[in-house]
This record gives C-alpha cells, structure tokens and sequence, in this order.
C-alpha cells in the first residue's frame, strides 16, 4: 500500500508544474479556487498543450468552462480508446501492436515541437533526444530523467548565457 501511495505521489509531482503554468492563463482576480480545482484535475500534457494554444483566443470568463469541455471531451475519448485498445491489444499481430504503442510517445513528442517557442525550448527538446541513447547506456533505468534533467539544464544555461549578453 504504501509503495502505491508513493508511485501517485511520484506521477502527481511531476504534473504539477504543468498545473502551475495553466491556471493563471485562466484565473481572474474574482476566481474562487474551487472553480479552479476540477480545471486542475484534467490538466495533463495534451490538456496542458492545448490550453497553451488555445486558450489565449478564448475570453478570460469563459476560460474555466473552456478548459472543462476540453478536459471531459478529452476524457471521454480517453476511456472509449482504452477499452477498445485492451479489447483489439490480445488479438493484434506483435509488430503491429508494437507500432500502434509508439503512438502515444509520438504524440507527446510532436505536440512538444510544435508548442516550441524559443531557441531554448528547441535545444532542450533537440539534446534531449540526443542525450537519450547516451544515458541508456549507463542502464540505471531514469534514462529518460537524465537525459531531460541535463538538456533542460544546458537549454536554461544557454537561454540565460544569452539574456546576459
């Protein structure tokens, strides 16, 4: 019990700087916080994506209904395409289920360059890829952490080299 108390906790963490950078795109001065406690529920990367490109064209009233349309539509076609995915993953060929597997991570990887703004967000997301087949190599199994922790770190030492200059 108290290994899954902590694997919630590890996977809340790291949504909550998403969380963070959201909801003042929706907060009004007159914003009670229950209003904003479902909108912080549905917020996970597409949400997150999506409100960073949508939400600006959006009037700031209607944000909070905004972002729970999205999240319950979003929602929904999550749970219609799990069980139709647990329902076809037994009987698929291996190759094919293995190809229909690199969807998601896909999705992340094309939703994150599109959303990216600056110089800084292309080289973080650029030496993370890069950086990638490296910390495989040392088989710790956080690859993935390293190689983000240390390209994120050279992408914001870069961005700051160059505001200074």
């Amino acid at each position: 019990m108290v290994q899954a108390a902590i694997a919630v906790a590890v996977s809340a963490i790291r949504l909550f700087p998403m969380v963070v950078s959201v909801l003042p795109l929706m907060r009004m001065p007159d914003t009670k916080r229950r209003h904003l406690v479902l909108a912080a529920h549905f917020i996970a990367v597409t949400l997150w994506v999506e409100c960073y490109r949508l939400l600006p064209q959006v009037p700031r009233e209607r944000r909070i209904a905004f972002t729970h349309g999205l999240g319950c539509g979003l929602l929904a076609v999550c749970l219609v395409a799990t069980t139709i995915g647990y329902g076809l993953a037994a009987n698929l060929p291996v190759l094919f289920a293995a190809a229909i597997l690199m969807l998601t991570p896909l999705a992340f990887l094309l939703s994150t360059a599109r959303n990216c703004r600056t110089i800084s967000d292309v080289l973080a997301l650029v030496l993370g890829l890069a950086l990638y087949p490296l910390a495989a190599k040392l088989h710790t199994g956080v690859d993935i952490l390293i190689s983000g922790i240390t390209a994120g770190t050279i992408a914001y030492g870069a961005h700051w080299w160059r505001a200074r200059a």
